[in-house]
């Protein structure tokens, strides 16, 4: 009976891990894929020309918050009907957030991953270009170890150094910090090119912190509701302390003007869906599979995202990418996949254990 019951158990461990690496990899096509959607909403009105916006780098500070706010909202709808409401957990959203124990963590994890990470994200692929925001954002593994090394004691073996220096030498070569330089230094470079390089390491530090706080906290809900708590706590920051700085900088008319031209335009909205449906409905995958083969199992996994990024963004788009980009991308995966790969009885044993 024992042995019926062992062999039960260890055979339901074994679906639970192969359902954990296929929802992480779902999660690497659909954010690899959404960086074509990320692109075009820079390419489409109002944000093609600009005109819309103020002048200079405060105009691409205005701009990225216009198309994180418009995105973010779309998201709370589409997935609280169609996914919550689709799965029968809608009524579970708001026990959620009343639940101010649970949610304050939730909504320290979207400061992290909302006004810094993909803010710095978007105003990387907004200077310069998706595949190097894309690679840049790898380096979240990095920061993600070292949170958890600090705030719970997680361990970091000498495994895990292996893979952190050989991530650490990937990063160089995607940050390439002599052509950052000459480019930043460069006088017919855009006004606040520095912004993108900014953006890009405020990208890495924010989806590390925010990946350790999911680590712990998606243990006391659902996955589901947390991640729209998540959501819903961003679209709050951006409504009730961004924009309002925004307003007292650059006053209500501008504001005004950026948010109606984002809204009149039916382009930037259809794009803004497509992203909604890739990026934002990734991290339902990616969040999925930290309770099932572990946080850091199933960051290794997603971070395959970047190579789908490159090669989307070249099929649909034409867009070629830098050499050192590519080989560091490569670099920095391979240090993912050292820092937590497992196998055998060891992954069986305890897919919740990181290192």
């Amino acid at each position: 009976m024992d042995t019926n019951l062992e062999t039960i158990i260890k055979k339901e461990n074994k679906n639970r891990i192969t359902w954990g690496f296929i929802i992480a990899f779902l999660c690497a096509v659909l954010w690899g894929f959404a960086y074509v959607a990320l692109t075009m909403q820079w390419i489409v009105p109002p944000f093609g020309d600009m005109s819309a916006f103020p002048e200079g780098a405060m105009g691409m500070l205005v701009a990225t918050a216009t198309i994180l706010t418009f995105q973010i909202a779309l998201a709370i709808i589409i997935l609280s009907i169609f996914y919550l409401g689709g799965t029968g957990k809608l009524a579970d959203f708001p026990r959620t957030i009343s639940a101010f124990k649970i949610s304050k963590w939730y909504a320290f994890a979207a400061v992290l991953g909302g006004p810094i990470a993909i803010y710095g994200t978007t105003l990387a692929i907004g200077y310069i270009g998706a595949a190097f925001a894309a690679s840049a954002a790898l380096l979240s593994a990095v920061i993600g170890a070292f949170t958890a090394k600090v705030w719970y004691g997680e361990n970091i073996t000498r495994r895990a150094w292996t893979g952190i220096i050989i991530m650490l030498v990937g990063g160089i070569f995607i940050l390439n910090p002599p052509q950052t330089i000459a480019e930043i230094t460069n006088p017919s470079a855009p006004a606040g090119l520095w912004l993108g390089y900014l953006g890009a390491i405020a990208s890495f530090i924010g989806w590390g912190i925010e990946g350790a706080i999911a680590g712990r906290v998606i243990d006391l809900t659902d996955s589901d509701t947390g991640l729209q708590t998540r959501f819903f706590a961003e679209l709050c920051i951006w409504l009730v302390i961004i924009w309002p700085i925004y307003i007292f900088i650059i006053g209500p008319g501008a504001v005004y003007t950026a948010l109606s031209a984002a809204l009149g335009s039916p382009s930037f909205l259809i794009w803004t869906s497509i992203a909604v449906l890739s990026a934002n409905f990734s991290y339902v995958f990616m969040w999925k599979s930290y309770p099932l083969i572990g946080v850091g199992r199933g960051m290794s996994v997603s971070t395959l995202y970047v190579l789908f990024a490159i090669i989307a963004l070249y099929v649909f788009m034409g867009i070629p990418t830098a050499w050192w980009v590519i080989l560091g991308a490569v670099i920095a995966v391979a240090g993912i996949f050292v820092m937590y790969w497992d196998s055998g009885d060891s992954l069986l044993e305890s897919t919740r254990s990181e290192g």
